[in-house]
Order: C-alpha cells, then sequence, then structure tokens
C-alpha cells in the first residue's frame, strides 16, 4: 500500500465498500482510505470488521463498520439512510460483497439458488444505486465501481447462477452510465478472473486437490496456464485499479466493463 502517485486524491470524500472487511474489499478498502477517503464498510462478521477499522486506522485511515445483511433490502435502505444522514453523502460507491452460488448444471440448480445469487450479486448493487445517486447528481460528482467478473464473457459451466448476476450487473453499470454521466457520476465495472485470495489458497486450492487428487500447487498452475500473464490478479492490483477509477484522472472513463483477467 501506499506506492502510488495518487496520494491525498480522496481527501474529504466518503467511500461505501461492500464486502469490505475482508479479501478484496480489504484491500480495497485500505487503499481508498490510505489516500484521505472516509470509508463505510459493510459486512456480516462484526469481528471482522472491527479488525479491518483497526488495521485501517494504523496509518491515520478514518473507517465505519455497519453489520448490515445485503439479501435484507430494509437492513440495506436503514444503513445507508443512517449514514448520509449523519455524513452528509456517499461520493463513491464500490459494490464488491458476492457469492458464488450454487455450482452444478442448470438442470439441477433449484430456482430459489438462482434468486439468492441475484439479491446480492445484482439486486443490492441497484438498490444501493438507487440510494446514493440523488446526492451524487445533485452535487454534480461521484464514483460508482462495480466488481463484476470473467465469467460474464465466459460463462464457464456449473455456475450458471453466478455467470447471470455478473452479466446483469454489467449490463446494470452500462445502463447507470448512460443515465448519470452527464451529469457528472461515473459508473465502472472491473471484471477479474480469478484473484489470488486468502480464500482460494487456503480454501478453494485444497478442496479442489481433495476432489481432483492433484496437488493446490498443480492446480494453480493449471489456472495460471490458461492466462497471457501466466498469473492471477492480486487483491493489491484490483485495489489499485479501483482507487485508479475514483481519481480525478479517471474522470472521463464511464460505462466500461475493464477485464483484469490476465488475457485469460
Amino acid at each position: 500500500m501506499g506506492e502510488n502517485d495518487m496520494s491525498g486524491n480522496l481527501e474529504g470524500k466518503t467511500a461505501l465498500v461492500t464486502g469490505g472487511a475482508g479479501g478484496i474489499g480489504l484491500a480495497i478498502s485500505l487503499l481508498l482510505a490510505e489516500e484521505g477517503a472516509s470509508v463505510l464498510i459493510f459486512g456480516r462478521d462484526e469481528g471482522k470488521g472491527n479488525v479491518a477499522l483497526s488495521r485501517l486506522r494504523e496509518f491515520g485511515g478514518k473507517g465505519f463498520f455497519r453489520s448490515v445483511d445485503l439479501m435484507d433490502t430494509e437492513s440495506v435502505d436503514s444503513a445507508v439512510r443512517d449514514f448520509i444522514g449523519s455524513t452528509g453523502s456517499i461520493d463513491i460507491l464500490v459494490n464488491n460483497a458476492g457469492v458464488s452460488g450454487f455450482m452444478g448444471p442448470v438442470t439441477g440448480t433449484p430456482l430459489e439458488e438462482l434468486t439468492a445469487v441475484l439479491r446480492v450479486n445484482l439486486e443490492a448493487p441497484f438498490q444501493l444505486a438507487k440510494l446514493v445517486l440523488p446526492e451524487m447528481t445533485a452535487k454534480g460528482y461521484g464514483r460508482i465501481v462495480n466488481i463484476s467478473s470473467v465469467a460474464a464473457r465466459v460463462n464457464p459451466p456449473n455456475s450458471v447462477t453466478y455467470n447471470i448476476s455478473k452479466a446483469g450487473l454489467n449490463s446494470l453499470t452500462a445502463s447507470l452510465s448512460r443515465e448519470v454521466a452527464s451529469r457528472g457520476v461515473t459508473v465502472n465495472a472491473l471484471a477479474p478472473g480469478l484473484v489470488l485470495t486468502d480464500r482460494i489458497r487456503n480454501s478453494r486450492l485444497p478442496g479442489l486437490a481433495r476432489e481432483t487428487g492433484k496437488t493446490p500447487d498443480e492446480l494453480l498452475a493449471g489456472m495460471t496456464a490458461k492466462t497471457d500473464t501466466r498469473r492471477l490478479t492480486t487483491e493489491e492490483e484490483l485495489a489499485q485499479a479501483v482507487l485508479f477509477l475514483c481519481s480525478p484522472g479517471a474522470g472521463n472513463i464511464s460505462g466500461e466493463i475493464i477485464e483484469m483477467s490476465g488475457g485469460y
């Protein structure tokens, strides 16, 4: 953190990061705070939220945590309205929280599994945008960054609910940009492939190793071999891309779906 040339560009700004207490979301929260933003973290685990705030405050960042269930529209509405009421505005919205959902063929996927994934991955970003956009457009400034996935383009098998949700998020990104970019609010999406998170290292790779008989290193090599760069995107790289899209230098970038998959 800190090794960039955009220091202080977000001074005085307030950012909301969903799923901001761990993994990719934590990297984003820390970097936005380091660059001067006050960061409101939405998450479900208060313990993780408190740890995130402690890390944020280590370098003088200002942050807040709110335990919010993104599947509960009333909870989301109340949390955002309370925060806007106390701070005056939300200048930056990062829709990072997401769930992978049911894994299996379409014919074996219960309808309620699709509903649950859409609620978190698509409906929550839609609702949050509706809540923050009136203030953003009134001020003539705002940044919305949606964390999508390359899955919306490549449609990997047995993950139809996730694929659909991210394709919908891309469409939401473009639609919102058409509506609000002329009023100073940019809306973009970042679409990574696999990101090398602790969950990938400590959970997904060991789990796949047990299923396939391959070692975690062999599985990781297979994943990276599918990319031009021969490696996975890191959390820090994704956070830096979010920071750039929120910076003054990205003021004329809107409606874009920017892939960060190493050429996958």
